[in-house]
């Protein structure tokens, strides 16, 4: 069975937004955006199972980027997280699970076209 093409953005920077929303469209996904942590727990929580992956920056306003990885953890397990990070070296997970759903880091400076491409790669693999 083919997995979901539909994915959740979430950058609080207005321009990087747009650039990662139209590389993931132009990849062939379907994109839902999100601008903060609490508009991302929002989506997980209401199409958490619709999503084959979570684009997500890593600083975010209202609930931060580790937190967000910890409620998919604990919610949607099976859902998989793209990190993107200007700050590689302070992506810390409170919980051991938290690891078990990010498949990826990508630190800024990076094009958006690079993580469209492996997003792409992620979400088109058959499942059993």
């Amino acid at each position: 069975m083919a997995k979901s093409h539909r994915v959740l953005l979430v950058e609080d920077d207005e321009g990087l937004r747009y650039a990662f929303e139209k590389a993931l469209q132009k990849a062939g996904l379907d994109v839902d955006v999100a601008a903060d942590g609490r508009e991302a727990v929002q989506h997980v929580d209401a199409h958490g199972g619709d999503y084959c992956c979570v684009v997500l920056d890593m600083l975010l306003p209202n609930i931060h980027g580790s937190s967000v990885v910890t409620h998919i953890a604990r919610t949607n397990p099976d859902l998989e997280v793209v990190a993107v990070t200007g700050f590689p070296d302070r992506v810390l997970f409170a919980d051991p699970a938290d690891r078990y759903v990010v498949k990826a880091i990508f630190t800024k400076p990076i094009e958006p076209t690079d993580v469209a491409a492996y997003i792409r790669s992620r979400c088109t693999r058959e499942t059993a």
